[in-house]
C-alpha cells in the first residue's frame, strides 16, 4: 500500500497519508500539508495521486494552495517543486481548455498562460515550462510558436525525450494543414525522424512514441513499413484502438472483401476497447449504410458527434446521418445534416462529399442558385466530376441561361463521349 509520511514540526513523528486510500475532501490533507509545512514535493504527489484517482477538483484545489503568495514566500528558495507546481498547473488548464468549447476554452488556456508565466519568472530557463508553453501552443493551433518553444530546450539538450516528441507532433500536425503537397512530405519527414531519435535515445519508451512513427510512413505513402509499425504497437499495447482503427482503414483501403472483413474486425475491437472512438463510430456507421441498416448507422453516428470536438470528425458523422436520411427520402432532414457538415468543413478540399448531398436536396427544392454554389465547390476538388457537371447544366437551363447551359454540357462530352443523355440535351437546348 504506497503511503506518504509528512513530518510534524517540532517532533519526531510523521503523518501517515495512504494514497489508495485519499480522502474525497482534500480540506483535511491541505490543513495538514499547510501546517506543518510539508515539503512540496509531498504537495505534489498527492495531487498527482488525485488526478490519478479522476479526482480533478481535489488535484486542483491543492496545486492552487501550493502555489499562493503565501507559499511562494516561505519556500522561496524551492525553486524546482514551485515551478512543477505552476507547470502542473499550466498542464491542467491546457488540457480542460481541450476538452472545453469556447469561450470557456480560451479562459483555461489564458489562465495556463498565466502558470507558465509565472513559473517563467521563477527561472526563465527551466526546460519543463517551455516543453509546457509548446503543448499549450499545440492546443491553441499556433504551430509556429510550439516549435520555437521545443526548440529552445532542444538546442540546449538534443536528447530531452519530452521536446523531441513535440517538436515531432508539430512537424506532423505541419504536414496536416500545410497546402503544397512537397512541403507536407518534407514535413512528416522530419517528423518521422525526430520519432525515431526519441526511440534511439529512450528504447523502452512508450508504443505512443511507434505509433507516431507508424502514421508518418502512412502520410509517406510507405505502407508496409507503416503497418509494420502499427502491427508493432499492438504487440506493445494490445489494446491500442489507434492503432487498430489505423489498421483497419488501411485493410478497408484495398478494397479486397477478405480485407474489407478483417477491417472491420479490427474496427470493432477498436470499439469496444473504447465505445466513444468518433473515428471508429464513423466508418461502422459508413458499413452499416452499405448495408441497409439506417437505425445503426443514426445511432453510432449520434454517439461519435457527442464524443468529439474535432470539426473533421463531426463533418463525417453529420454527413453519415445526412444520407442516411436522405436514402430514405426524408429530404429536410437530409438537408439540416448536411448543412452542418459542410459548417465543420474549412474548405471543401478536407471532405467534399456533403457538397454532393447538399447540392442534391438543394436542386431538389428548387433553390438553384444555393445548390449551383455547392456543386461548384464540389469542382473546385474534381474539376471533372461528370455528375456535378450535369448538374450545374441542368441549374443554368433552368435558370433560362442556355448559353452557360450548353458549355457546361459540351464540357461534359468532351469528358465523357460516351454519355448519350448529355447529347440529347445539348440537341434539346440547340433546338431552343
Amino acid at each position: 500500500m504506497a503511503s506518504v509520511y509528512i513530518p510534524v514540526q517540532g517532533t519526531e513523528e510523521e503523518v501517515r497519508v495512504a494514497l489508495d486510500h485519499l480522502p474525497a475532501d482534500a480540506s483535511d490533507i491541505l490543513d495538514i500539508l499547510k501546517a506543518e509545512q510539508a515539503p512540496l514535493h509531498l504537495w505534489l504527489i498527492i495531487a498527482r495521486e488525485y488526478f490519478k484517482q479522476g479526482k480533478l477538483e481535489q488535484f486542483r484545489q491543492i496545486l492552487e494552495e501550493g502555489s499562493g503568495p503565501e507559499i511562494d514566500d516561505y519556500y522561496a528558495d524551492v525553486k524546482y517543486e514551485r515551478i512543477a507546481i505552476l507547470n502542473a498547473l499550466g498542464a491542467f488548464h491546457t488540457f480542460l481548455g481541450k476538452a472545453e468549447k469556447a469561450p470557456q476554452k480560451e479562459v483555461h488556456f489564458k489562465d495556463a498562460t498565466q502558470y507558465y508565466n509565472r513559473a517563467s519568472r521563477i527561472d526563465e530557463t527551466e526546460p519543463s515550462t517551455w516543453i509546457g508553453r509548446g503543448q499549450l501552443c499545440v492546443a491553441k493551433g499556433e504551430l509556429q510558436m510550439a516549435s520555437d518553444s521545443f526548440k529552445i530546450v532542444l538546442d540546449e539538450d538534443g536528447d530531452n525525450f519530452p521536446a523531441l516528441l513535440g517538436q515531432a507532433s508539430v512537424y506532423f500536425l505541419m504536414g496536416d494543414t500545410e497546402q503544397q503537397h512537397k512541403k507536407a512530405l518534407e514535413c512528416y519527414k522530419n517528423s518521422l525522424e525526430l520519432y525515431k531519435r526519441a526511440l534511439r535515445g529512450y528504447a523502452d519508451c512508450p508504443a505512443a512514441v511507434r505509433l507516431g512513427i507508424a502514421f508518418c510512413r502512412y502520410k509517406l505513402g510507405q505502407l508496409d513499413r507503416a503497418r509494420q509499425a502499427f502491427d508493432r504497437v499492438l504487440q506493445l499495447d494490445p489494446e491500442n484502438f489507434d492503432a487498430l482503427v489505423a489498421l483497419a482503414i488501411m485493410d478497408l483501403q484495398t478494397n479486397e472483401a477478405g480485407e474489407i472483413r478483417s477491417g472491420m474486425e479490427k474496427m470493432r475491437r477498436a470499439f469496444e476497447i473504447y465505445p466513444y472512438c468518433t473515428l471508429a463510430l464513423n466508418h461502422l456507421a459508413n458499413h452499416y449504410f452499405f448495408t441497409g441498416q439506417h437505425f445503426v448507422v443514426e445511432q453510432l453516428s449520434e454517439t461519435a458527434l457527442s464524443s468529439s470536438s474535432h470539426g473533421l470528425l463531426k463533418s463525417q458523422s453529420y454527413y453519415n446521418l445526412a444520407r442516411s436520411y436522405h436514402s430514405k427520402g426524408d429530404f429536410e432532414t437530409a438537408g439540416r445534416y448536411y448543412m452542418a457538415s459542410v459548417k465543420e468543413v474549412n474548405k471543401p478540399q478536407d471532405f467534399v462529399l456533403p457538397f454532393v448531398g447538399l447540392g442534391q436536396i438543394q436542386l431538389k427544392f428548387g433553390d438553384f442558385k444555393r445548390s449551383l454554389a455547392s456543386f461548384e465547390k464540389v469542382l473546385e476538388v474534381h474539376p471533372e466530376n461528370c455528375e456535378s457537371l450535369k448538374a450545374i447544366g441542368n441549374i443554368y437551363a433552368n435558370l433560362g441561361e442556355n448559353d452557360k447551359a450548353i458549355e457546361t454540357f459540351k464540357k461534359v462530352t468532351r469528358i465523357d463521349p460516351k454519355d448519350h443523355q448529355v447529347v440529347i440535351r445539348l440537341f434539346l437546348l440547340f433546338s431552343e
